[in-house]
C-alpha cells in the first residue's frame, strides 16, 4: 500500500466503444489509499502535473499513450521520475496488448495492488522532422499507406471498435494485392539489407495498426527491437496473413517474412517519402537517412 502518492488520471472520453467510467476509475484509485486527480485529454491544462504526483494513469487508446508519453519524456532531469500505468480502451491497443494488459477495470485494480511493474523501452531517432521517439514503432510501405487512407475514410457509419479493425483489415487486403515495392537500405547493428520493399517496420511491439502481428518476438521491455523487411516474395504470404485475421482465424506464433533483431540501432534509407512513426504521418525527403537508436528502460510501466 502506498498511502499518500498522488496520481494525475488521464482519460480519452472518444477512446473505443465506449468510455470508461470516470467516477469507476477514481473510486478504484482512492481504495488503495490514493489522491487523484482527473483531467481529460482533451483538456489543454492535462500536461499540469502536481509536484507530488507518483502515478499517472493513462485510460484511451495507442495515441493517447503517446501523446501522454511526449509530455513525460520532455520533462526535465531534476522532475521526478513517474511510473505509469494503463487501463485500454482504444479500437487496436496494440501497445497494450504486447504487454498484456487488460481492458477490463478489475484486471487494472489487481494491477494497480500488485504494483509490478516492467521498465519499458523507445526509440529515438534522429534525422525526422517532427519526431524524437518512438513507443510502438515506425516504417515505411504499407502501413503509412493504410493509415492515409483510413484517415480518409467516412467513419461516421462505424460503431464499434470491431468494425473499424474489420474495415481496416479489408483495406489492407486491397492496397497490398497492388501497392508497388519501393527500394529501401536497412542497416541493423551495422548489417545491411538492401531490397525493393512493401513495407520495413522497426518495432517496440508485436502488432500494428488492426492487431496485425508483424513480429511475434516483439517486447518493449527486452532491450530490443523487431525489425521485418516485406520483399515483393512476401506478398501473397502477407495477404493470406491478413485475410485469416480479417476472418477471425488464430494468425499462429510464426510469419513466413524476414525479420532481424536489432540490439542497439537501425538506419533507413528509402524511397517512400511518407514513413509513419506510432500512428501519426510524416512526411521527409526521400532517400533522407533516418536513424533509430534503443533507449532502454526509459519508462516504469505497471503491467
Amino acid at each position: 500500500m502506498r498511502n499518500g502518492l498522488h496520481v494525475h488520471l488521464l482519460h480519452n472520453p472518444k477512446a473505443g466503444d465506449q468510455d470508461p467510467i470516470k467516477d469507476g476509475l477514481i473510486n478504484t484509485i482512492e481504495s488503495h489509499g490514493f489522491t487523484c486527480q482527473y483531467a481529460s485529454i482533451k483538456d489543454k491544462r492535462w500536461k499540469r502535473f502536481r509536484s507530488d504526483t507518483g502515478l499517472v494513469v493513462i485510460a484511451g487508446g495507442d495515441g493517447t499513450v503517446r501523446e501522454v508519453m511526449k509530455k513525460l519524456l520532455k520533462r526535465r532531469v531534476l522532475d521526478r521520475r513517474l511510473t505509469v500505468a494503463l487501463l485500454p480502451s482504444g479500437t487496436a491497443n496494440n501497445f497494450a496488448k504486447t504487454l498484456g494488459i487488460s481492458t477490463a477495470l478489475a484486471d487494472f485494480e489487481r494491477s494497480l495492488a500488485g504494483w509490478n511493474t516492467k521498465k519499458i523501452d523507445v526509440g529515438a531517432i534522429e534525422n525526422l522532422r517532427d519526431a524524437q521517439f518512438f513507443m510502438e514503432g515506425m516504417g515505411c510501405g504499407l502501413i503509412p499507406r493504410l493509415i492515409t487512407e483510413m484517415k480518409a475514410l467516412d467513419t461516421a457509419k462505424i460503431r464499434t471498435a470491431e468494425e473499424e479493425l474489420q474495415v481496416a483489415l479489408g483495406k489492407l487486403l486491397e492496397i497490398s494485392e497492388d501497392y508497388r515495392a519501393k527500394r529501401a537500405t536497412v542497416a541493423i547493428d551495422g548489417r545491411v539489407y538492401e531490397d525493393d520493399y512493401l513495407l520495413v517496420e522497426i518495432l517496440n511491439i508485436r502488432s500494428v495498426g488492426p492487431n496485425l502481428i508483424l513480429a511475434p518476438d516483439a517486447s518493449p521491455a527486452d532491450g530490443k527491437f523487431e525489425v521485418v523487411l516485406l520483399k515483393e516474395a512476401d506478398r501473397s504470404a502477407f495477404a493470406d496473413t491478413v485475410r485469416r485475421l480479417k476472418r477471425g482465424s488464430h494468425p499462429g506464433t510464426a510469419v513466413p517474412w524476414n525479420t532481424v533483431t536489432a540490439m542497439h540501432e537501425v538506419t533507413i534509407r528509402c524511397e517512400n517519402r511518407l514513413v509513419h512513426v506510432d500512428d501519426e504521418l510524416i512526411t521527409h525527403k526521400k532517400g533522407k537517412v533516418i536513424r533509430i537508436e534503443m533507449r532502454r528502460g526509459i519508462i516504469d510501466m505497471i503491467t
